[in-house]
């Protein structure tokens, strides 16, 4: 019968958590609203932010999508003159992409709505509800550990 609870609360965590991830992906998605961009270029810009530059390859291989469905976002992305390709001189065939400024204002920007989001959010009674969340769900994994 313990197995059987395990499993139950294992079960139930997996909701609190996928609860967790859809209202985080819900506040990002009504700041990236007014940029015009997708869920996939914010993720590329964030990457790059964070690791300077990268090859498609590089995004392909992190977000786990093939390197065309990775081409088509960049192309957009440098397109719209947030990301910009450095062709290597002595090797064509390598292309680093990193951010344009206008690619940094842009972060600033949508990281500045979703913090805004975050505060109407700590406002709304949607935190005391997801802070419930959090402390059970810290409570079943404890549970689990013991």
């Amino acid at each position: 019968m313990g197995n059987h609870q395990q499993i139950e609360t294992q079960f139930d965590s997996l909701e609190i958590l996928q609860s967790i991830q859809k209202q985080e992906h819900q506040m990002l998605t009504r700041g990236l609203a007014a940029t015009g961009l997708s869920m996939r270029e914010w993720e590329i810009l964030a990457y790059l932010e964070q690791h300077e530059q990268a090859s498609a390859s590089e995004l392909a291989d992190e977000f786990k999508v093939t390197r065309t469905l990775i081409s088509r976002n960049t192309w957009q992305l440098i397109q719209d003159s947030l990301i910009q390709p450095q062709i290597n001189q002595n090797d064509r065939r390598i292309v680093r992409l990193s951010l344009t400024i206008n690619g940094q204002e842009t972060i600033k920007q949508v990281t500045r709505q979703v913090q805004a989001n975050l505060q109407s959010f700590n406002q709304n009674h949607e935190l005391t509800t997801l802070t419930k969340q959090l402390a059970r769900l810290k409570r079943q994994l404890v549970s689990l550990n013991n």
